[in-house]
């Protein structure tokens, strides 16, 4: 018999410091989860998706500076043509007396008689071809295009560090989520150990006719539910890691790397703040406006620009000195009236950069709220975990005493149940308590915009 009372005191005692002992270095913990912060940063679908955002606009931008460039390109047309429209020119009738007189009075045939010319106005067998340059002088509109694309480029890139921000919140929850399932089928597989030896000690106990054969039956129905709780814990961790790998867009079956975390210690979130993206996003989108309605306004200024071709033109396939021509000129262009379009544009953009304005107030309360939220939570959910640790190791001592007054005959079984079942809602409590310190201190990171990305 005392044997049989030693084994079950030995795996108790295990269990008891599994909770306690759960966890390692923070230094650790922080590297491995660092890695997967990093690893997804540079592998997530979605933040792939952004930089593709990104890399277009900044050659958006590009292509508004080209219009500053001069631009070459090269024209030709040939024309062919009948009938038509036609000039009558009376060559026959001015030359032919002259060339009469000419004839007599030289006694000869050398000035013939001509006919009279009928010329249609559209070439024939006409070619012209060129390479016009054109260059713009001034034009206010390209100007602010150019500042308007470049503005962008730094909207892009606060949405841009938007997302990596959520991603790094989600990979932590995901990652903290995983651990307190991970300890939760620890927790479960000890208590599952602890009642099969206790399963095994009543049968001892009713087999020498010291128990009757219900605490063998409560027993069983004990292990029962406690491998089910367990399977549930299992499916729980195998959900969490397939969330966690699809964030790192990685197989979702990927094993987890995960170094043990010290329970004691808990981020406090003190970290220096920084600032939010989102504020960020939204001053360039006021600029935007504001350069839109500097853009509309702009298409009432005149444009000047200077062009020169140089080219060829005459008969088809003739090419000589007297076909090659140059011609350079300068246009100005400038928009008179247009029913007031210019202005109701301008107006459109003023009162878009208006409502920006407006925007970027509430949105400064609606993050300093959140920040305020974020850090009331936390506060509450680590006095929560001390409470926690203090109930389980509360449960923890009345469970130790009420299996020596049960070993000794002093207790019923259904008590000692009563302080198995304390003890393990207890500890996984305090998991679930620990996992929600750590959830509250990375939403008041991600509220603070503290997290410093690597270069």
């Amino acid at each position: 018999m005392n044997a049989i009372f030693k084994v079950p005191l030995r795996r108790l005692l295990g269990y008891a410091i599994v909770f306690s002992c759960l966890f390692g270095p923070v230094a650790a913990q922080d590297t491995v989860l660092q890695n997967y912060i990093e690893q997804g940063l540079k592998n997530n679908q979605g933040i792939r998706q952004q930089g593709f955002l990104l890399e277009r606009n900044m050659y958006a931008l590009k292509e508004a500076r080209s219009f500053f460039l001069p631009e070459v390109n090269f024209n030709t047309s040939y024309l062919d043509s009948r009938g038509g429209r036609k000039i009558s020119i009376p060559i026959g009738d001015l030359l032919n007396p002259v060339y009469s007189s000419l004839n007599q009075l030289t006694n000869s045939s050398v000035f013939p008689q001509v006919d009279n010319v009928n010329q249609t106005f559209n070439p024939n067998n006409y070619y012209d071809a060129k390479f016009r340059t054109s260059l713009p002088i001034y034009n206010a509109e390209i100007i602010y295009n150019s500042r308007i694309r470049k503005e962008q480029i730094n909207f892009q890139q606060a949405e841009l560090d938007v997302y990596k921000r959520e991603l790094v919140k989600e990979i932590k929850l995901s990652y903290y989520a995983f651990v307190q399932a991970r300890e939760g089928v620890s927790i479960l597989e000890n208590a599952v150990k602890l009642a099969r030896e206790n399963l095994r000690f009543n049968q001892a106990l009713v087999k020498n006719d010291k128990a009757i054969r219900t605490v063998v039956s409560r027993s069983e129905n004990e292990l029962i539910g406690l491998e089910a709780r367990l399977e549930d814990a299992r499916n729980q961790s195998r959900s969490a890691v397939a969330y966690f790998n699809f964030l790192l867009n990685n197989p979702l079956d990927t094993p987890m790397e995960l170094t043990e975390m010290q329970v004691d210690t808990v981020q406090n979130g003190n970290a220096e703040p920084g600032r939010r993206e989102e504020l960020l996003k939204l001053e360039s989108l006021s600029k935007i406006n504001s350069l839109s309605e500097q853009l509309a306004k702009a298409a009432a200024l005149p444009r000047l620009s200077t062009f020169i071709d140089l080219g060829s033109q005459g008969d088809f396939i003739k090419f000589n000195n007297d076909t090659r021509y140059y011609l350079f000129g300068l246009t100005l262009d400038w928009r008179v009236f247009a029913g007031n379009r210019v202005q109701y544009k301008a107006k459109q953009a003023a009162l878009e950069s208006k409502a920006t304005g407006q925007q970027i107030d509430q949105v400064e309360q609606q993050l300093a709220l959140q920040v305020e939220t974020a850090g009331n939570r936390l506060r509450s959910a680590s006095q929560f975990f001390e409470a926690s640790k203090s109930q389980t190791a509360l449960s923890q001592q009345y469970y130790n005493d009420q299996q020596k007054l049960y070993r000794e005959g002093q207790l019923l079984y259904i008590e000692l149940l009563d302080a198995q079942n304390r003890l393990i809602g207890d500890q996984l409590q305090q998991s679930i308590a620990y996992l929600n310190v750590q959830t509250r201190s990375a939403e008041l990171e991600r509220a603070r915009a503290s997290y410093v990305f690597s270069n």
